[in-house]
Formats: structure tokens, sequence, C-alpha cells
């Protein structure tokens, strides 16, 4: 049996295929390997596709045994699966006590009201520090996960600041819970003279989902996590991977009968929308990826195609 990531991703894709043609498939087969491949079935209709990590889990032994660990104790919980785990980048697992047991507690919690298809974010307190530099200004040097957001946090500002949101892996998804903590940055600002620092609580947010379609083997729990060493800005590294994973993709669906072969390639970014895995596949030998009619990015819970049948 495939391993459990696989198989979970392998049914995000199944499910979103089946919305898209309007059928309704069910696996009826798998085959391991180093890129592990799934059949499908619904009527006289038959897909096969490989499921492809973008990230070498073997590079971190320690990061790939931490996961396992998680995810038995996740499944060891009230809350019974299928659910996926997404990791934002150079993320990494609570080992230690009590941190595990939080992390465990705050994912069962969010877990328990998701019916079939449902989509939550796991919210983790992070500090963020906020220090003065000097009164004259209007900016904001903002480092971590709320960088991309500079300007914005700028607005409110009046004078020269530093925000340091590195603890901050991945900001909430929702436009409004992220104003909601740029106004409290804000108003923190007011009450600082130059030299001053302040801490201010904030969450970062993990994306949890649970599948509509049970995968093939365990229904747990999966965490989607790459070696927090693992930069998805590092384009040499994401082309290679890509390259290899075509290759390795081909390989694992050679000889199997379908009416539809495609890949996914599972990635790791902070939001779905920012993967940008189509440019990579694209910018390479078109021979990699012609025994496919499908190629399909998963990042942060949602299915992502690049190439897709008329």
């Amino acid at each position: 049996m495939a391993d459990r990531l696989a198989a979970h991703a392998a049914a995000l894709l199944v499910e979103w295929y089946g919305a898209r043609t309007g059928r309704d498939y069910a696996f009826t087969s798998s085959i391991e390997g180093a890129v592990p491949a799934f059949v499908a079935e619904a009527g006289d209709s038959r897909i096969a596709f490989a499921v492809a990590q973008l990230w070498e889990a073997a590079d971190d032994p320690a990061s790939e045994l931490a996961r396992a660990r998680m995810e038995e104790r996740l499944d060891a919980g009230s809350v019974h699966g299928p659910f996926m785990l997404w990791t934002p980048p150079r993320a990494s697992l609570p080992s230690a006590e009590p941190e595990a047991s939080d992390f465990v507690q705050r994912v069962q919690r969010a877990a328990a009201p998701l019916r079939d298809g449902g989509r939550a974010e796991v919210e983790f307190p992070v500090p963020i520090q906020l220090g003065k530099l000097r009164d004259e200004g209007g900016y904001a040097s903002v480092t971590g996960g709320l960088g991309r957001w500079w300007t914005l946090i700028t607005e409110r500002v009046n004078g020269t600041f530093q925000v340091n949101s590195a603890r901050m892996r991945r900001a909430p998804q929702s436009a409004e819970a992220r104003e909601r903590l740029f106004e409290r940055i804000g108003q923190a600002s007011q009450g600082l003279n130059t030299g001053d620092a302040v801490e201010i609580d904030a969450t970062e947010a993990w994306t949890l989902q649970r599948l509509a379609h049970v995968p093939p083997g365990a229904t747990g729990f999966a965490i989607a996590m790459a070696p927090p060493k693992t930069d998805p800005a590092d384009g040499t590294l994401l082309r290679r991977l890509v390259r290899k994973r075509l290759k390795d993709a081909s390989a694992a669906v050679a000889g199997i009968d379908a009416d539809v072969t495609g890949v996914a390639l599972v990635a790791i970014y902070e939001y779905a929308e920012h993967e940008n895995i189509g440019s990579f596949v694209k910018s390479l030998d078109p021979s990699l990826y012609a025994p496919f009619q499908l190629v399909a990015a998963i990042a942060d819970g949602e299915v992502r195609p690049i190439f897709q049948p008329r």
C-alpha cells in the first residue's frame, strides 16, 4: 500500500477530477514505488496517476520521524479522519511537552466540526515583536510571515518601526483576520517612544481539511510537511525535483491501461495561489510531461491543474 501522504493526496485529486467530470470515481488499486501510482474508476472511465512530493524527505530523517509520530498521536485522539494537515514552509512539529500535547489538542479541536470536504485553519499562538526606531518617517520594516503585507502595516504607523514576525510561518488566510492584526500593531505603535519595544500576541494558521473521498489504505491524519530547510523559493531545487519526479511518475504509470494518465505534484507553499509549479513544468523538455494528459500541483489543500484533458 502506498504511503499515507501520497494516498491522501490521491484522494484529493480524485475528488477534484470527479467534480470536474461529473463522475463518482472510486479507487480500484494502488502500486507502491518511489513514486506511487493509483487507479480509480467510474463506470467505464478509468484514470491512472502518480503522486510525487516536491521535497526530499530522506534529507531530514529526524523531521520525517517527527511527522510519523505526530500522525500516530493524532490518530489516537477522539477525532478520526481522513484528514490532511498542511504545514507551512520551514515549519517543524513539536516533540517536547507540553507543546506536543497542545498541538494535538488544537488540531483535534479544529478537526471535530469538519464534514466531508470541509476545510479549516488550526491556530497556534506566536509572538510578534514591534520596536520603534525613530520618530521621523512613516515606515515599517517587516520580517517573517507578515513581510508580504509591509505596506498595509506601514499605513498604520507614524514613525519608523521594525516588526519581527519570524515566528509566524503562515498568517491567517482571511484578509479580515489579518486586518484586525494590522490594526492591533498600529494601535500598539502609538504608545511607543524611540527605542521602546513591545511583544504582541498573534496566531499563525495551518490548513486542515477533511477529505470527501476515502484514500486507499489508512484513513487517519496525514501531515504534508517538507523538511524545514526546504525553500519553495529555490527555483534551482524545484526545477530539479520537478524534472526527476516527472521521469519517475512516467515510469510508475507506464503500462497501466487508462483513459486518462496523470501526475500530481505535492508542494509546500504558504497559500495555494502562490505556488508556481506550472512554470517549472512548462520550462522543461516537453517529452517529460508528454506521457500525461493531466498534470496538477497540490498545495495548501488545493488541486491546481497545469495541464488537463479537454
